[in-house]
């Protein structure tokens, strides 16, 4: 039977998806800046899926899409 609300819901892009280890530098409500190998970075908020804080330190994990952080990072 067709539903639209489960094509409604249905995730849209791309899939694959990524948890990274990086350093919380600074954070505002759209962006947050980051630092990964040694490099600062810039991410919208609206690119990043899911974060993991530690509460002892600044260290971070974000799930991201594999598109999103080759976008930025290369």
């Amino acid at each position: 039977m067709f539903n639209i609300f489960q094509h409604l819901n249905t995730p849209i892009g791309f899939y694959d998806y990524i948890w990274i280890d990086v350093i919380l530098i600074k954070e505002t409500p759209k962006v947050i800046l980051i630092e990964f190998d040694g490099r600062r970075m810039w991410f919208p908020k609206g690119w990043i899926v899911r974060m993991g804080r530690n509460k002892s330190s600044n260290d971070i994990k974000i799930k991201i899409s594999q598109y999103y952080w080759s976008k930025k990072v290369v």
